[in-house]
């Protein structure tokens, strides 16, 4: 050993190689060490000896830990974010379906004789989505975090901080299908048409993974997918301030969205089909 040369050294089991793997890995791996010391006292055994047992001396700590499997929780999450997502776009389709529905019965046409404008009918929509998504949000989280016990592996409020980022896209995207509709009618079939395949396409419903690879390409073209994969980032343990882009992205759907529909709404004048 002295000379660097172990290969004198055999190791012999009678029950084969099953026995001998374990034994064999942790003794190359203790004459690899020794090796490496008769190479540094280059010959000389004084210094080899003095090395070694500095070396067989040399304390070694090991603590052990168990770390319990949150893939189920995180699963569990995603599951849950996903339905409310559906719900949170269900709702905003439905208050923004009231713009329709006034214009039906003409109430909207006594709203425009009054100082109210156009501008601030719509935004006070947009004011009521917010606050009732925002009420949802805190109940859903609520009950995941409190009643239900479960770990989300995320804050509690930045899981709150994403979901009204979010809230915003699925209020501009209600604007936009209201915008396009012209009766209460076919803005249910277009909700029922846009909001339910997008969000199946998204992986609101089951994990994006498993869809064809072209699917997927569709997915990152919707607002949920984002959403979701921001969450995922988050367990896996990214900061919040590294997903900017996750985050410029969902602003950039909300603020697409909001355009659309300012434009429509102010080329438009959907009023007449309903005098």
């Amino acid at each position: 050993m002295l000379n660097g040369n172990p290969d004198h050294i055999e190791i012999v089991s009678i029950k084969g190689a099953t026995i001998t793997g374990f034994v064999k890995t942790y003794v190359n791996n203790y004459l690899s060490n020794i090796a490496s010391l008769s190479k540094a006292a280059g010959g000389d055994q004084a210094a080899f000896q003095k090395m070694y047992d500095q070396y067989r001396a040399s304390d070694f700590q090991v603590s052990a830990h168990s770390l319990k499997d949150t893939s189920k929780n995180n699963d569990i999450t995603n599951q849950t974010v996903g339905f409310l997502i559906m719900i949170m776009l269900s709702c905003a389709g439905g208050l923004s379906e009231i713009i329709l529905q006034e214009k039906e019965n003409r109430t909207y046409l006594r709203l425009m004789s009054t100082p109210i404008n156009n501008r601030k009918y719509v935004f006070s929509n947009v004011v009521v989505n917010m606050i009732i998504m925002t009420v949802q949000i805190l109940i859903t989280l609520t009950f995941m975090t409190q009643v239900f016990h479960i770990s989300t592996g995320i804050p509690f409020l930045t899981m709150v901080e994403i979901l009204m980022i979010f809230a915003l896209a699925g209020v501009g995207l209600s604007l936009v299908i209201t915008a396009f509709a012209s009766t209460t009618t076919s803005a249910g079939a277009l909700q029922n048409l846009i909001m339910t395949p997008s969000c199946l396409l998204a992986g609101c419903f089951w994990p994006v993974e498993i869809m064809p690879k072209t699917l997927q390409k569709i997915a990152d073209f919707l607002p949920q997918r984002w959403q979701l994969d921001t969450f995922t980032q988050l367990q896996n343990g990214h900061s919040l301030r590294s997903l900017s882009l996750n985050i410029a992205i969902l602003f950039a759907f909300a603020l697409a969205f909001f355009m659309i529909a300012i434009y429509k709404f102010s080329r438009g004048n959907n009023v007449r089909n309903f005098i």
